[in-house]
């Protein structure tokens, strides 16, 4: 009965039958009894009842019993508890396959792949021959430790122990997923063709992973789209792999079209989905995603998933909406990581004070920020101009929170000097720095002098940024821009003729909108929306109101040799004027109008966005590499700041 019920469905009955059994005092267990109650406990994924019986079995003397070890040390091995899995393994006076088999996958399973191979070695000089399970595990071991001169030697081991006809669909599909793993697409690959018709889930699987881990994106659709009956873990390696690869509209894409095989996504697929939707600023199919799947009453108990979702909000510039599900969240149960996405959302929008505040909040709350928190926080103070604030959180990091700046946080700092016109200082500190400066200070340097018109420092930056990289676009219209903006016309034309020398091309902007749950991108003066002539005549409209309400173009910084007409011409087809159009003739007079730009927003659009606002009586919410700009009402949140 004992085994039968252990077999079962219901696996617990047997446990109740043993209790009866002890209690009447009638019977007693022997050793065939106990493998089938700890098997129940297995079951049942209880270690503790599991824990219980390995007491009777002590008590009833079969400690001793091959049988009994074994299932015990494949119980707690199989759920983690693996010191008490090696105290029962260490005091086996005979050791074989099955117990050495139940340790190595223990190890290999629960983050101590090392351990398995040790283990390995040992089984090797007991004169135990490793099976197809041995191997498994230890390819699996050799997948977490990314080790692939140990997996080729595993597999050499494998071919002698088993011979190549030995190695089953289970092994092979193993291999594939090892050499994938480690990045050997090409043996992973050789493994994955030999398995022909037998090839499984998991192998195509892995293949896809290791394409896409590579970079191969396109190889790993392509398998992907070739695979039957893609379960889940296949989709979720395939959207991840897009969203790690930036491409954010694939991923969404594929989301898509897993809902249409009625397929539900989890908990992975979703985060993954909404990061999609939040790098994009696709609100309406972020919204869509979140009231879908997940229920306002998981934010207290899936802080990941709230997390995700304030993330993605936050990003696709509803920040009010944002702050209203992290105030959801119970004050007990917010993490660092939902601090992080709150706080670095504010900055991001420019709602410095309200960033500070939180970051305040966290160390009353008891939690120790991080390196992504004094992200979020400097960039904050960079935004409103705190500089003294700034310059204490950053000598806190090390002095009081023990978080060792990284080049992001000095970048940061560089920021907050240059932009509030403190650009020797800035200059000063990069020099100070214990590392190189990279691109990204240097630009941010650039950018400070061009914004507060120190030529001379603006020279330095951008010499030292040609020199990393000479062949980047943005480097050489920055600094033209600058000096031109200083009245050095033949300055600014040696740098526009160097790039013209040089053969290097500015880089394209471009700007897209969501309307309706569909993504609409624009690039600067092209003409190939379906809507085009639509969008023309708003444009034009647009044109006769602002010059009505005063509004003169800035054609300086235009790059070509043409007359102030055309130049007026080019600025008024910016991608993000572009997509204004569309969308003034395409949402509801209600709604707010979302674009997100690749590059800074420009002046000329910035002044006419800031018009526009007022009057279309729209509000309109641009997000640049920058920042959030939030017009409304003929006003700008960056406050002309940026």
């Amino acid at each position: 009965m004992i085994r039968g019920y252990s077999r079962s469905e219901y696996p617990l009955e047997s446990i109740g039958l043993f209790k009866s059994m002890v209690s009447d005092g009638l019977v007693s267990p022997n050793n065939f009894t106990f493998p089938f109650l700890i098997n129940a406990c297995a079951k049942l994924s209880s270690v503790k009842s599991g824990e219980v019986i390995h007491c009777s079995v002590i008590k009833c003397g079969y400690e001793s019993d091959i049988f009994i070890r074994n299932s015990l040390i494949h119980l707690y091995s199989n759920f983690g508890n693996l010191d008490s899995a090696q105290q029962v393994f260490g005091g086996s006076c005979v050791r074989e396959i099955v117990s050495f088999n139940s340790m190595i996958s223990g190890y290999a399973r629960h983050g101590r792949p090392t351990d398995a191979l040790r283990l390995f070695g040992e089984m090797k000089n007991s004169d135990v021959k490793p099976d197809e399970f041995t191997f498994v595990s230890l390819l699996s071991a050799c997948s977490a430790l990314n080790d692939v001169n140990a997996g080729k030697q595993i597999h050499i081991l494998m071919c002698k122990n088993l011979g190549v006809d030995g190695c089953n669909v289970l092994l092979k599909s193993a291999l594939v997923d090892m050499y994938a793993k480690c990045g050997e697409m090409k043996l992973a690959d050789r493994v994955f063709s030999s398995m022909g018709i037998k090839r499984t889930s998991t192998a195509c699987s892995s293949m896809v992973s290791g394409y896409a881990r590579c970079g191969e994106i396109e190889i790993a659709r392509c398998l992907f789209d070739e695979m039957v009956g893609r379960d889940l873990v296949s989709w979720t390696i395939m959207i991840n792999a897009y969203t790690q690869a930036g491409s954010y509209s694939e991923a969404l894409g594929l989301f898509a079209e897993m809902e249409g095989e009625g397929i539900k996504p989890d908990e992975v697929i979703l985060v993954a989905a909404l990061s999609a939707s939040g790098k994009l600023g696709a609100l309406c199919i972020g919204e869509r995603i979140h009231h879908q799947y997940i229920k306002d009453e998981l934010f207290g108990q899936n802080l990941v998933l709230a997390t995700a979702i304030v993330d993605m909000y936050a990003k696709c510039g509803s920040i009010d909406t944002a702050f209203d599900i992290f105030n959801g969240v119970q004050e007990k149960l917010r993490t660092v990581f939902l601090y992080n996405a709150m706080v670095n959302g504010f900055a991001q929008h420019g709602r410095s004070e309200a960033a500070m505040k939180l970051y305040k909040e966290m160390d009353s709350a008891g939690l120790k920020p991080d390196e992504i928190t004094f992200v979020g926080v400097l960039c904050a103070c960079s935004h409103g101009g705190f500089i003294d604030e700034g310059k204490v959180i950053f000598d806190s990091m090390c002095k009081v929170h023990e978080v060792e700046p990284q080049i992001e946080h000095y970048c940061c700092l560089v920021d907050l000097l240059g932009r509030s016109g403190h650009v020797m200082d800035a200059y000063n500190f990069i020099q100070k720095m214990p590392f190189d400066a990279n691109s990204v200070i240097w630009r941010s340097l650039l950018g400070s002098c061009h914004i507060h018109g120190n030529i001379e420092m603006g020279e330095i930056a951008a010499k030292r940024l040609l020199e990393m990289d000479p062949n980047h676009g943005a480097r050489y219209v920055m600094l033209s821009n600058m000096l031109t903006d200083a009245n050095r016309w033949e300055d600014a034309g040696r740098v526009r003729e160097l790039m013209e020398d040089r053969g290097i091309v500015k880089p394209p902007g471009w700007s897209y909108i969501e309307v309706n749950g569909s993504l609409h991108s624009f690039q600067a003066s092209k003409k190939s929306h379906s809507q085009t002539k639509e969008i023309d005549s708003m444009l034009k409209d647009m044109a006769t109101k602002l010059k009505s309400a005063g509004y003169i173009p800035d054609t300086m910084h235009v790059l070509f040799d043409i007359d102030e007409e055309e130049k007026e011409t080019v600025v008024s087809y910016h991608s993000e004027k572009l997509a204004l159009a569309y969308g003034l003739i395409n949402l509801d007079p209600q709604s707010i109008i979302r674009i997100v730009k690749n590059l800074r927003i420009c002046g000329d659009c910035h002044s006419a966005f800031k018009l526009c606002s007022k009057l279309y009586t729209r509000e309109i919410v641009v997000r640049d590499t920058i920042r959030f700009h939030h017009f409304k009402d003929g006003l700008c949140s960056c406050k002309d700041f940026w």
